[in-house]
């Protein structure tokens, strides 16, 4: 997925207390999950080379935001509610388009 849509008052809403530091970790986090329409990974390691947080307060930062932001689902995966539905939609919106192609292609 190259677009996502951010909602600016929504993220603010949510967001305000963090630091600036923890901002960018989730600005990262989110592309990464959108982009790779996935959940994230539950290691430490693998979340710290997603965001390239290679200081100890930039690791912090990130298991912060990942600990408040993408909780461990039962699959063992760090998911995010607002990201995992809005994937949903776009997904539900592209098979309807694909099917109503397919029919429209059938019809020449």
């Amino acid at each position: 997925m190259n677009w996502y849509a951010r909602y600016a008052g929504d993220y603010m809403q949510d967001t305000a207390h963090l630091s600036l530091m923890e901002h960018g970790a989730y600005t990262v986090m989110l592309d990464h999950y959108y982009g790779t329409e996935k959940p994230l990974p539950d290691d430490d390691v693998s979340l710290f080379r997603i965001c390239r947080a290679f200081a100890e307060d930039e690791q912090t930062a990130v298991m912060s935001v990942a600990t408040a932001y993408f909780p461990v689902d039962k699959d063992g995966l760090r998911h995010n509610k607002r990201a995992d539905s809005e994937l949903a939609k776009r997904n539900a919106i592209s098979h309807k388009r694909s099917k109503a192609g397919a029919r429209g292609a059938e019809h020449k």
